[in-house]
């Protein structure tokens, strides 16, 4: 049983892992290089394969780098580290929400393709324990799922009468690959390639915590999470010979975890309960971000929907993912429609005032408008004239991706030129191969 919860390291599964994390990124320069520097295909070769719309060389550079892959993996198994890994980069960028500094890593090629290799072995334990109301980082499931998800349960599961909020403290930065390995070590006791693979990037890791902006990170947070969700199902009392359980429900958007229960004894249990688990199996601790709130009923809902004062319609919503989620409604979290507003109406007058919208502002309000379009904002999409607004953004967006791709067309051409003049010996030298934007190697490649 244990030994169908990871995949063995192969080199089909490091073949995939290299298809999996060069997926869009095949025009990078870093990718490039490193493609040039561990497979020996040089970049034009790729480039150039835009212009057939062949995949030949790329199906080649995967099973070159693959092979690249695989090795390195088998030395580190056999107690060989890599000695061209590049030790993880932190950077500070501001959340883009709630405007709080984060550190962002930065990742080498090398250290990406050993976390993706990771993921693929580790496939069969996410697929086992992963619980279907996990959001984010995670495919498919992101705020519009769990928007709709938590809308759902609330409407239809009139049981669920109260509910809370927790945050996790400090989540990546408290979370230890150590705890993830044992986690792994109890699962998968055979799994000794993988295990050794995690150690190493345990090692990498700065204070030897998960990091923001790593791939398979994301995935381990999720994976811990997923068995502080299972304790809470377990906790519970036993009345008259059946087992109720204390939480009826529970939604989490990376570390906000929301709690749904029928009663307030059994929701204020659960806490206490999740709250001593964390620290004693994660080492992590959480924090109440509310109080125990008590859900209204739909026909009580829909009465006060009706009133006339603004303050008097309102009513208990879950606040998460920017979404504030009732049983009859969903509304935009008020700091994101603020920001969504200001796009709109700047929007609207740059849109009087020229008749045209920039590309920067286009990409804002085709972004905001998914907030409008998955809420009833109604009185708000004639307000701010957000149909026509968006006309414009998505005429805008389309002119500037055809003059991107465009532009990237032409290079492509611009560089087949200068590759058959080479070819042929009447590459151009000196000032004018400046001019051509010519590579350190006398080869004419404009990228």
């Amino acid at each position: 049983m244990h030994t169908k919860r990871f995949k063995p390291l192969s080199l089909e599964l490091c073949e995939d892992a290299v298809r999996e994390c060069f997926e869009g990124k095949w025009k990078r320069r870093d990718v490039l290089a490193f493609i040039e520097k561990s497979a020996g295909i040089q970049r034009h070769e790729i480039l150039l394969e835009y212009l057939t719309h062949d995949r030949a060389i790329r199906e080649e550079a995967i099973h070159s780098v693959g092979l690249y892959l695989w090795d390195v993996l088998e030395d580190l198994v056999a107690g060989n580290e890599p000695e061209d890994m590049i030790p993880v980069r932190i950077r500070q960028r501001a959340d883009g929400m709630t405007g709080k500094l984060r550190d962002i890593a930065l990742l080498c090629i090398l250290h990406q393709l050993i976390g993706h290799a990771a993921k693929l072995m580790m496939e069969p334990l996410f697929s086992a324990r992963l619980l279907p109301t996990q959001h984010a980082s995670l495919p498919g499931h992101g705020q519009t799922k769990l928007k709709n998800q938590t809308h759902r349960m609330l409407l239809k599961n009139r049981g669920v009468r109260y509910f809370r909020k927790t945050d996790v403290v400090h989540a990546y930065a408290s979370l230890k690959y150590s705890v993830i390995i044992k986690i792994v070590r109890k699962e998968c006791p055979k799994a000794y390639d993988l295990i050794t693979i995690l150690e190493y990037l345990g090692r990498l890791a700065p204070g030897g915590h998960l990091i923001i902006g790593g791939y398979l990170d994301a995935w381990l947070f999720n994976f811990a999470m997923s068995y502080a969700m299972r304790h809470l199902y377990t906790t519970g009392e036993v009345r008259r010979g059946k087992f109720i359980r204390h939480i009826i429900s529970v939604e989490t958007f990376m570390d906000d975890f929301c709690l749904f229960s029928a009663s307030i004894k059994g929701l204020k249990r659960a806490s206490a309960s999740l709250e001593v688990w964390m620290r004693e199996n994660l080492q992590l601790d959480i924090k109440y971000t509310t109080g125990i709130e008590k859900l209204l009923p739909i026909e009580e809902e829909k009465r006060r929907r009706e009133l006339n004062s603004p303050a008097a319609r309102g009513v208990p919503v879950v606040d998460m993912a920017g979404y504030k989620i009732a049983r009859t409604h969903v509304m935009i979290r008020a700091r994101v429609f603020l920001k969504a507003r200001r796009q709109f109406l700047r929007g609207w007058e740059e849109l009087q005032r020229t008749g045209t919208l920039r590309d920067v502002r286009a990409k804002k309000i085709i972004s905001y408008n998914s907030y409008i379009e998955q809420t009833d904002s109604y009185k708000a999409r004639e307000k701010y004239h957000i149909r026509e607004l968006m006309e414009v953004a998505v005429k805008v967006r389309g002119f500037h991706g055809w003059l991107q791709a465009k532009k990237e067309q032409e290079a492509l051409y611009d560089l087949q030129k200068r590759r058959s003049r080479s070819d042929t010996g009447t590459c151009s030298t000196g000032e004018a191969a400046k001019q051509d934007n010519s590579s350190n190697d006398g080869q004419c490649i404009p990228f």
